[in-house]
């Protein structure tokens, strides 16, 4: 699968299909979840409402992408500071306002 074009700090789980495009007709797959005790579904439910999944059509079919639910470690913590100082930098972005 392709990645998204738009880059964001924000780190996602993988891919999931939710329906392809055939003859003109939309079939949606079941996609579910495993289940799992309600405190983690409601936790999970509060990020997708603050942080909406991305969804993309590729060759037909539409995808979803969650944002990954996992805490960060401290190595994402470092990655996810070089790549804000990379994109920082690339935005000719100011320390000071205007």
């Amino acid at each position: 699968k392709k990645s998204q074009p738009n880059s964001s700090l924000v780190k996602y789980d993988t891919q999931i299909l939710v329906s392809t495009s055939s003859k003109g007709k939309k079939a949606k797959s079941n996609v579910s979840t495993p289940s799992t005790d309600d405190s983690t579904s409601k936790n999970e439910d509060y990020l997708n409402s603050l942080l909406p999944p991305k969804e993309f059509m590729e060759d037909g079919q539409l995808w979803v992408q969650y944002v990954s639910p996992s805490p960060a470690t401290k190595m994402d913590i470092i990655n996810l500071q070089d790549e804000l100082d990379k994109q920082l930098m690339q935005r000719q972005a100011r320390e000071c306002g205007i």
